[in-house]
């Protein structure tokens, strides 16, 4: 009796334990199908206008596909947003400065995983704190900073001894996004530091001691060992900068007076139609959209399989 009442048992928690997992399948399931959904509805609303003539927009027969496909929209946005000059302005300040990040993030977070020293704990806060804080808090400060750029008041002291102004001016330039990405303070930094410090503690000390062993450096193993055996730590914080660097607007329209990226020509597309006396209509704003997200949507399209094999093994949710 007793076996068989154990039986039973089993036989319960099992068919409960299957139900459970049922139970989680289905939800799981709809739910990507519910966020797909969103997802896919907004692209496709895109390219149906966007590809849609004018005279079409208001025509109630037409829903989802247009009867004539056109590129007038493309054209008319090209202009608008000055595409050439606003899709090299945003390669060369804010991507470059992404990839920047993704380099210098990586060796402060590998000195706080693997090193011990005096404050370690005060200074991750501190990373952790940067997370926490909102980038208008220190707008104002980092606006007159890079207005007068100084260095410990160096430059200022000079100058009032030599009777001139001797602090550039950063505003309008790269270096507004370039230096404090080179020093590990960029846009999100706080973010991807954190996640590679969450990888590299995951990452065995016999990598480093056999380094050690052969006379590699500290550097040279960082460069060397570590960072070829942490890829998909590195693709993560690469696809999450370019990403955030690419739709950076708060920051770009702050300290940008002329030739402003993509974000902020695409917040400013009314103004450009006004300027040049075209027409604004819904399919000149999708086309805008599209080619706005197009290049940020190959990259992923291209490694997005890399990105999603690899978020479960950089500790973000650990």
């Amino acid at each position: 009796m007793k076996k068989s009442e154990a039986a039973a048992a089993v036989s319960r928690l099992r068919r409960r334990y299957r139900a459970t997992q049922l139970a989680t399948s289905v939800f799981r399931y709809f739910f990507l199908l519910a966020v797909g959904y969103v997802i896919v509805f907004q692209l496709a609303y895109m390219f149906s206008y966007a590809f849609r003539p004018t005279e079409e927009m208001t025509d109630p027969s037409v829903v989802w596909v247009p009867r004539v496909f056109t590129l007038a929209n493309f054209k008319e946005s090209l202009q608008l947003l000055d595409y050439v000059r606003s899709l090299f302005t945003t390669v060369g300040i804010q991507l470059l400065s992404g990839m920047i990040e993704v380099v210098t993030c990586s060796l402060v977070a590998y000195g706080l995983a693997r090193f011990r020293f005096r404050g370690r704990g005060l200074i991750f806060a501190l990373v952790l704190l940067t997370i926490l804080v909102p980038p208008q808090l220190t707008a104002v400060p980092m606006y007159l900073n890079y207005a007068h750029f100084d260095v410990f008041g160096i430059l200022n002291l000079i100058g009032s001894i030599a009777g001139t102004e001797l602090r550039p001016n950063l505003l309008d330039t790269g270096f507004v996004f370039w230096l404090p990405s080179l020093f590990g303070a960029g846009l999100r930094s706080g973010l991807f530091i954190f996640i590679y410090r969450q990888f590299f503690k995951t990452l065995p000390r016999e990598l480093e001691e056999a380094a050690y062993l052969d006379g590699a450096g500290a550097f040279r193993t960082f460069w060397r060992v570590i960072i070829p055996s942490s890829g998909v730590a590195v693709l993560t914080v690469s696809i999450f900068s370019i990403v955030w660097h690419w739709n950076d607007y708060y920051l770009s329209v702050l300290y940008f007076n002329d030739h402003y990226p993509l974000a902020v020509q695409l917040k400013q597309l009314g103004n450009s139609a006004v300027g040049m006396g075209v027409t604004m209509d819904r399919g000149i704003v999708m086309a805008s959209c599209l080619l706005f997200i197009a290049p940020v949507l190959l990259i992923y399209l291209l490694l997005q399989r890399k990105f999603i094999a690899s978020i479960d093994r950089v500790g973000i949710v650990g």
